[in-house]
């Protein structure tokens, strides 16, 4: 801490009435998020294992969507409740990082890159996932049959993430100690981690601010519409204008898979937009609560937990997968007790002939 910041903390930041509150502290993002991934793990390793193993021939043509988008669901939890689990300051446009890779060290715009970088793949899956569904029905017209047509596809959306990461690089301030000054006028009295650890401010200018608070939602719209679009032309292409060639039984399966994997996706995805939604209107209202934003990223780690979950109940395959395993647990546990129960009775019954 330099100078001018202790003397900002020995005299200005004495006045803030701030009572200690463990949600609001780093150990009530660390913490939660460090529990949430020793919960999520064998669910995730459970939802690899039915994908790979479990998958019926009827949905063989999903099984690399469905593993890779998985895939990418399951390391961003590990990357926001291990690796670079976040702290952030929301009306200040700071942030560090409690994560393992902290404790060797790993620079702060690393981190940064990373979580943004497994965003960023992780919506992509999603958008792979439902595009390589839509692109299956031979009925749609604007199902993408061309590898061209694909890649410029994924390049018009990946443009906004690129663009807003570079936007964000590009100005991070190389003086933080005027940075941080900065800061402090934006919001005179952060939690003491703002002065106890080493924080990164990225934004230190009122305009690049006000063009960050606007950017940042029409591009989540922009990417948003890629993947709302492959959604519609699902649900109308099954539901409202299916193939005339296909059978009764195959619409039916088509439908049933459709409101399952809407619904897989649905669950986890509100866990994190909701929060993010609540808290960026707040913040664009003039209310800032830390406790509330170290929610948020707790409510993202469980991101990974509840799409997994979903994946081995929406499904009915892999349902019937689950609790067939399930039942075989039970069985040879009971066996198991029932073993040391025969071979004590065994022993009783030889003493017992002994005896006579």
């Amino acid at each position: 801490m330099t100078s001018a910041l202790e003397k900002y903390y020995a005299t200005n930041y004495t006045k803030c009435n701030l009572e200690y509150n463990f949600l609001a502290s780093w150990k009530g993002v660390a913490y939660p998020s460090h529990a949430i991934q020793v919960i999520s793990l064998p669910f995730q390793i459970l939802a690899f294992y039915v994908i790979i193993f479990k998958t019926p021939v009827a949905m063989k043509n999903v099984r690399t969507p469905l593993l890779v988008n998985h895939f990418f669901c399951a390391f961003l939890d590990l990357t926001l409740c291990t690796l670079s689990t976040v702290y952030f300051f929301l009306p200040m446009y700071g942030t560090f990082f409690v994560g393992v890779l902290s404790w060797f060290g790993v620079p702060n715009t690393f981190q940064i890159l990373l979580v943004w970088l497994m965003v960023l793949l992780t919506v992509g899956s999603y958008l792979y996932f439902f595009e390589g569904r839509s692109s299956i029905l031979v009925q749609n017209k604007f199902r993408i049959t061309r590898q061209k047509t694909r890649v410029i596809y994924y390049f018009l959306f990946l443009i906004p993430w690129m663009s807003s990461i570079l936007y964000v690089v590009k100005f991070i301030p190389e003086d933080q100690d005027a940075a941080k000054q900065f800061a402090l006028t934006l919001h005179p009295c952060p939690t003491r981690e703002f002065f106890t650890f080493d924080v990164m401010i990225f934004l230190a200018d009122s305009i690049l601010i006000e063009g960050f608070i606007w950017i940042f939602p029409i591009f989540g719209i922009y990417s948003a519409s890629f993947i709302l679009f492959q959604v519609t032309t699902l649900i109308y292409y099954i539901c409202i204008a299916p193939s005339i060639t296909i059978s009764k039984d195959t619409h039916h399966r088509q439908k049933v898979f459709l409101f399952s994997i809407l619904l897989q996706c649905f669950i986890p995805l509100t866990l994190v937009l909701c929060p993010v939604f609540l808290v960026f209107s707040a913040h664009l209202a003039g209310l800032y609560y830390q406790t509330m934003v170290n929610l948020t990223v707790c409510s993202a780690g469980l991101h990974g937990l509840a799409e997994s979950i979903a994946i081995v109940t929406v499904h009915r395959p892999y349902r019937k997968a689950v609790s067939q395993m399930a039942t075989e647990f039970k069985r040879r546990r009971r066996a198991v007790q029932v073993l040391p129960f025969l071979a004590n009775h065994m022993r009783h019954s030889v003493t017992m002939r002994q005896s006579f």
